[in-house]
């Protein structure tokens, strides 16, 4: 077992990492001196050198909303609203009709979008500051998914969450033990080959993109066997670009992110989807969505 680094023995323990394969590929992340970005070279998964730098009251304690840098919920669903209304138009047809909890909502943007189109909504927010915020605007919130009943739940999703799991296979068990038979979790995740690292290799992006926080960065490969050791079958991963072509050029150009709002008039929809259709097609895309079923 590697010393400190739960996440490196799961990838080890489901087939995905080889550790004789295993080598340092970034000197630190962003926030911290003390924790490094390792890489293993035959499946090409990211993930810290080390893991019990992070503990759930990590989140639990934070005061106020000051996870998103805003001084109200309003102010702060701003900087989210283009992601939270994509995956409520992404989605819209596996929670219709269906008992939908969302895991790690955060403010709950995407509640307030596509929570008319469920028979009924949760959420499971470990942020007690969000939490409160969201039970008083009448939402039925859970500090973890231990506290919702076995067998209750059709569909769960994961929105850029499960990278900040520290223990992702104890707590995929239980998303597991939720659903219902033939239930659905649908995890959205950053890419370990996208393209701004995979190919153009890009040091100010790295020194921008890793963070405490993200204790891995998934392939196809590393995603689909996580899901499938905990149980899930038909596990289906499809690529998927966040990021907008301005947002790459910018990167190159000025090696700062923001491009996709800072040269916007760049931006078409014929372009930007033509870009990321060819990056999904090559398996370059920045995030990655993957589906599992429950047996």
């Amino acid at each position: 077992m590697s010393q400190g680094n739960k996440i490196q023995d799961d990838l080890v323990k489901i087939g995905v990492v080889d550790p004789e394969r295993v080598r340092e590929y970034f000197p630190r992340v962003r926030d911290r001196e003390d924790v490094g970005v390792m890489k293993c070279e035959e499946s090409g998964v990211i993930f810290l050198s080390r893991s019990d730098h992070m503990h759930m009251n990590h989140y639990e304690e934070m005061s106020d909303l000051e996870y998103w840098g805003k001084g109200s919920r309003e102010q702060s669903l701003e900087t989210t609203l283009e992601d939270d209304t994509r995956r409520a138009m992404q989605f819209a047809d596996e929670i219709a009709g269906k008992y939908w909890v969302d895991i790690g909502t955060g403010l709950g943007g995407v509640l307030d979008i596509a929570g008319g189109n469920a028979k009924k909504v949760g959420a499971v927010e470990p942020q007690i500051h969000a939490r409160k915020c969201l039970t008083d605007l009448g939402y039925d919130v859970r500090g973890s998914i231990a506290e919702l009943d076995d067998n209750s739940v059709d569909v769960f999703t994961l929105f850029h969450v499960l990278e900040h799991f520290i223990d992702p296979i104890e707590e995929l068990k239980k998303v597991y033990e939720k659903l219902k038979p033939g239930g659905k979790v649908i995890i959205e995740v950053p890419h370990a080959r996208d393209f701004l690292l995979s190919f153009l290799d890009l040091e100010s992006f790295k020194k921008f993109t890793f963070w405490s926080e993200h204790l891995i960065l998934h392939t196809r490969e590393s995603i689909e066997k996580l899901l499938q050791f905990v149980g899930f079958k038909d596990v289906v991963v499809d690529g998927f670009q966040r990021y907008r072509f301005a947002n790459h050029l910018h990167w190159l150009a000025r090696e700062k992110p923001g491009g996709h709002i800072k040269w916007n008039d760049l931006s078409t929809d014929a372009l930007d989807k033509a870009y990321a259709e060819m990056l999904v097609d090559k398996d370059y895309s920045d995030t990655l969505v993957a589906v599992g079923v429950k047996g």
